[in-house]
Formats: structure tokens, C-alpha cells, sequence
């Protein structure tokens, strides 16, 4: 396990939890306040779960 798996892992989840909060949160037209809370549960999920990835050596091919 590298550190670069776990900064890759954690970069993707990011911008994956924080696009998906952001189309969450504009189709159920939440306001501003609710649109930030909601983008930042979904960019730490994401940052969550991409350095769990990154420690399970999942990212093999850019070794």
C-alpha cells in the first residue's frame, strides 16, 4: 500500500461525492444552506470511501 493509492483514492472520491451531492441536492431544488450541507456529507462520504479503495490497493494499474 503506497500513500499515492490512498491521495488518488481520496482526490477521485471527492470529486465523485461532491458531483453527486451537487445533482442530488439541484433535482430536489434544495436551497443554498441545504445545497452546501448536502455537497459536503457527499464529499466526505466520497473521500470516505476513496481512501478505503486506495488502502485496498484497487487502483493496481497505476502502480
Amino acid at each position: 500500500m503506497k500513500l499515492r493509492h490512498k491521495q488518488i483514492g481520496a482526490a477521485l472520491g471527492l470529486l465523485a461525492g461532491t458531483t453527486m451531492g451537487s445533482g442530488i441536492g439541484f433535482l430536489l431544488s434544495s436551497h443554498a444552506y441545504h445545497l452546501i450541507g448536502l455537497v459536503t456529507i457527499f464529499g466526505c462520504a466520497g473521500m470516505a470511501a476513496g481512501l478505503w479503495a486506495g488502502s485496498k490497493n484497487i487502483f493496481k494499474e497505476l502502480a
